[in-house]
C-alpha cells in the first residue's frame, strides 16, 4: 500500500524543487506599497488570443484584459447590464433590432479609433466562428447608421442576445486586414485596458497597461501571466509571494489558509466536472451503457478526494439556479448494483477493456479516481496523459472513447447547447452527441420570449438529456482563488471571471 504524502510535505518538497521557477518573476511576499506589477499564475498556455476562436479558460481570462465588450454584467448583480463601448442601447418593440450607441473616445492599442464598422466586423467574425459562434446566436445582419451608431438585427426573437454581448470581444477590422490571420491571433490588438507585449511558449505572457484606455489608465501597469501546470508549484508561488493571484487547486488551500500574506477567495460556478463518452463509438453509443457509467461513479468520493470537499454533487449539466432546471430531470447516484445490471442489459459480460483514457495533466487525479470506480464494475482502462492542447485536439477530432475533465458553459442556459447540439460536435460537444429533436428544441427555446415558457422548453430538453445519460456529470466545483493579501480585487461573480483593470495594490 502506498503512503499518502501530506499536503504540507508536498508544498515543502515543491518549494525545494521549483524555487528557481519564479526567479525571473520578481515579487516576494512582503511590502506591496507602491507596487504596480502583477503576476497571475495559470495552469496552461494559450494556443490563440483570437477574439472569437479561443476555447480554453486561460484564453478567455487573457482576452478579457486585452479586448473590451459593448456592455458588461455587474459584478454583484449579473442581471444588471452596464455600458462599456456602447454608452446606451435600445431594443425595438418586436424584439428583433438592437440599436447600439457607441462612445466616440474608444481607441485600439495601435491608436486607431473604434467605429461602428469594427462592431459589424466583429459580429461577422463571431458568426463564422466554430468556437464562439453561440455568442451571436440568432444574429442576422446589421446596418451602420454612422460611426457611433449600429443597428443589429436578429433572425427572429432571440431572448439571450443582449446578455451575450457581455461576451463579444471587439476586434479591429483594420488590424485584421493589415496583420493577417496568424499575427491577428498571436499578437492581438484590442481596445481593452491592457496591451499584449510578448509571449514565451510554455513560460509566460506579458501585458502592459494601455494608458489611453477610455475609462482611464489602469492602476496596475504590468501583468505577467505565468504558466505553472503543477498545482503544488503554483501553491508554492503564492506562498512565497512570487505569484500574486491565481485560481488554485483545493489540495493546496488548507496550507495557504495558514499563510498570513495570503487570502483565499471563493466564487460560485456553473462549471462541471464530468466524464465524456464518445457516442459515435461502441459501447458508448448504447444508452444503457452510459447510464451504467453514471451509476458506477462515486461522486461524493470524488468531491472528497479530488476537490478536497470544495464542490457540490450534481449529475446534471444544469445547476439548480439555472433557467430550466427541475426536479423532474433524472438524477444519478452511486449504485453499483444498478450499474452492473445495466451493463448486463447493454451486453457487457465479465471484464471489459475500454482501452486508453486520454486526459490532460490537470485532470489526471480525477481520471484516476474514475478509473478505480469503473474497475469495481468490471470496466478497465489505461490512463494516458497528454499536453493540454494535444488533448484538446484529440477531443475535437473524436479520437477518444472516454475521458474525464471540467468545462464551463457560462451565461444563459442556451449556452449549454454547445455541449449537446449537432453543430458543436468537434467543439464543446465532447460527447459527439447528435439528436435532431434536441437541436430543434434549443432553436425553439431562443425564440420563446416569456421566461417561464422558455424554462419549460429547457426542462423538456434536459429531461431527455438526463434520461439518455449523454454525459456523466459529477460535480460543480467551488472556484478558489488565492491572492496576495495586499492586492485589492473586485467581487468575483459567477464563474470567477476577473478584470485586472479593477485590481489595485
Amino acid at each position: 500500500m502506498k503512503k499518502k504524502i501530506s499536503k504540507a510535505a508536498v508544498l515543502l518538497l515543491s518549494l525545494t524543487l521549483v524555487i528557481s521557477l519564479f526567479a525571473s518573476c520578481g515579487g516576494g511576499g512582503g511590502d506591496t506599497e507602491g507596487k504596480t506589477s502583477l503576476v497571475v499564475a495559470v495552469d496552461n498556455d494559450y494556443a490563440t488570443l483570437h477574439p472569437c476562436n479561443w476555447s480554453t479558460t486561460v484564453e478567455q481570462r487573457m482576452n478579457s484584459q486585452i479586448y473590451d465588450t459593448l456592455l458588461r454584467k455587474n459584478y454583484e448583480d449579473q442581471t444588471k447590464l452596464e455600458p462599456r463601448v456602447a454608452e446606451k442601447w435600445e431594443v425595438s418593440k418586436d424584439g428583433k433590432c438592437y440599436t447600439f450607441h457607441l462612445r466616440d473616445d474608444v481607441t485600439f492599442h495601435d491608436g486607431s479609433k473604434l467605429t461602428a464598422e469594427d462592431i459589424g466586423f466583429t459580429l461577422d467574425l463571431y458568426a463564422k466562428s466554430e468556437y464562439q459562434g453561440a455568442v451571436v446566436e440568432g444574429f442576422d445582419h446589421y446596418d451602420i447608421v454612422d460611426d457611433t451608431t449600429i443597428k443589429v438585427y436578429t433572425k427572429s426573437v432571440y431572448a439571450p442576445f443582449l446578455d451575450s454581448m457581455d461576451q463579444m470581444f471587439i476586434a479591429s477590422k483594420a488590424y485584421f486586414e493589415k496583420a493577417g490571420k496568424d499575427k491577428f491571433a498571436q499578437e492581438p490588438v484590442g481596445c481593452g485596458p491592457y496591451k499584449w507585449v510578448s509571449h514565451k511558449d510554455g513560460d509566460k505572457a506579458e501585458l502592459e497597461a494601455y494608458e489611453e484606455y477610455y475609462r482611464g489608465a489602469p492602476a496596475i501597469k504590468n501583468v505577467t501571466f505565468k504558466i505553472i501546470s503543477d498545482v503544488a508549484s503554483m501553491g508554492v508561488g503564492i506562498q512565497t509571494g512570487e505569484v500574486d493571484f491565481a485560481e488554485v487547486d483545493p489540495s493546496v488551500v488548507t496550507t495557504l489558509k495558514d499563510v498570513d500574506t495570503v487570502e483565499i477567495e471563493e466564487a460560485t460556478e456553473t462549471t462541471f466536472g464530468f466524464v465524456a463518452m464518445n457516442t459515435e463509438k461502441a459501447p458508448y453509443n448504447n444508452v444503457k451503457f452510459r447510464q451504467a457509467i453514471n451509476y458506477a461513479i462515486d461522486r461524493q468520493g470524488i468531491i472528497k478526494s479530488v476537490q478536497e470537499g470544495y464542490a457540490t454533487e450534481n449529475s446534471n449539466l444544469l445547476t439548480p439556479d439555472r433557467l430550466g432546471w427541475s426536479e423532474d430531470q433524472k438524477s444519478y447516484t452511486y449504485d453499483l448494483d444498478k450499474a452492473k445490471a445495466l451493463l448486463k442489459e447493454a451486453g457487457i459480460k465479465g471484464t471489459y477493456d475500454l482501452g486508453e483514457m486520454f486526459v490532460a495533466e490537470q485532470y489526471k487525479t480525477l481520471a484516476e479516481v474514475v478509473e478505480a470506480n469503473l474497475k469495481k464494475v468490471g470496466l478497465t482502462c489505461k490512463i494516458t496523459v497528454l499536453e493540454f492542447n494535444a488533448y484538446l485536439n484529440k477531443l475535437r477530432q473524436g479520437d477518444f472513447g472516454i475521458t474525464a475533465l471540467q468545462m464551463s458553459l457560462e451565461g444563459d442556459t442556451q449556452q449549454v447547447a454547445m455541449a449537446l447540439c449537432t453543430q458543436y460536435v468537434g467543439q464543446a460537444n465532447n460527447a459527439r452527441y447528435s439528436n435532431p429533436e434536441i437541436d430543434q428544441l434549443f432553436e425553439k427555446a431562443v425564440t420563446t420570449i416569456k421566461e417561464e415558457d422558455r424554462a419549460k422548453v429547457y426542462d423538456e430538453i434536459f429531461q431527455k438529456v438526463q434520461d439518455e445519460a449523454v454525459y456523466a456529470v459529477l460535480y460543480n466545483p467551488t472556484m478558489l482563488y488565492a491572492r496576495n493579501a495586499g492586492l485589492k480585487i473586485h467581487h468575483l461573480p459567477v464563474e470567477g471571471v476577473y478584470y485586472i483593470y479593477d485590481f489595485s495594490w
